[in-house]
């Protein structure tokens, strides 16, 4: 083989290397693509904050150690599986405090139950947001 013949049969190799490569990126950016899209179906919905008021009437008690004190809070849809996050509002944290408002609570079904060591002397201001717990 002359010099000129093997210069274009390496030219041709680098072309189909290139053509390749440039295949399998394009293969690759598809599944991506794709991937995202499954991923964005089944992500956890950005759910909307639900304000409420934890109010001085309506609480339970029982006998669970530390919180005795219960309240329940309705929310629609809520399962077992489900996690509320619930947020105070500035302006009730000290309420919160002198109650020993509890820092986690429970999912039910469509309910979320709240606890403290004594029932609050005043409303609480407060959102909550629902996790999805997919059963």
């Amino acid at each position: 083989m002359n010099k000129i013949t093997v210069f274009e049969h390496l030219r041709a190799c680098a072309e189909a290397a290139k053509n390749y490569a440039s295949g399998l990126v394009g293969e690759l950016a598809q599944t991506v693509t794709e991937a995202i899209g499954e991923l964005e179906s089944v992500k956890a919905n950005k759910a909307a904050a639900v304000a409420i008021t934890i109010p001085t009437t309506g609480w339970k008690s029982d006998s669970s150690g530390d919180y005795p004190h219960y309240y329940d809070i309705a929310a629609e849809g809520v399962t077992a599986s489900d996690r509320a996050a619930i947020t105070i509002a500035p302006g009730s944290l000290g309420t919160a405090k002198t109650c020993g408002l509890c820092a986690t609570n429970e999912t039910m079904a469509g309910i979320i139950r709240v606890r403290s060591t004594s029932i609050p002397a005043a409303e609480i201001a407060a959102e909550f947001w629902i996790e999805d717990g997919k059963e």
